[in-house]
């Protein structure tokens, strides 16, 4: 592999970057398309979060965003299911997150979330490289 530049400068972002970059040339179609569609579900999660901080995000757009996010995520765990990978990845912790949006009476509910699915996130990437 060639090695992959950034220039990011912020030590945590990238090693994620360069795990990424790992993932994504080890040859494993599969776990190629988890770490896409599990990062499409990071990012909308973590721009939700700074725009509900930002007051741009009110509760009468709740379903909107409940929705939004748990469809990203269920297309995460579906493919998971249907390569049968449940056992080599944190199945359950998605899961839990999917409950957490499904039942989010509020978008303060889901803004709280970012922590949580950047957490899951790692949990996810640590858990594809290992394969």
């Amino acid at each position: 592999m060639t090695e992959y530049s950034t220039d990011i400068t912020d030590p945590h972002q990238r090693r994620e970057e360069q795990q990424w970059a790992r993932i994504l040339t080890a040859g494993n179609p599969v776990a190629g398309m988890i770490l896409v569609f599990t990062q499409k579900f990071c990012t909308a999660v973590h721009e939700f979060g700074p725009a509900f901080d930002a007051g741009l995000i009110d509760n009468s757009t709740l379903s909107f965003y409940r929705n939004r996010l748990s469809m990203r995520l269920k297309k995460v765990l579906d493919i998971i299911r249907a390569n049968g990978v449940e056992e080599n990845l944190p199945t359950e912790l998605l899961e839990s997150l999917l409950e957490k949006v499904n039942t989010a009476q509020s978008t303060t509910e889901l803004g709280a979330m970012v922590e949580p699915v950047h957490t899951a996130g790692h949990a996810v990437c640590d858990a594809l490289e290992k394969w």
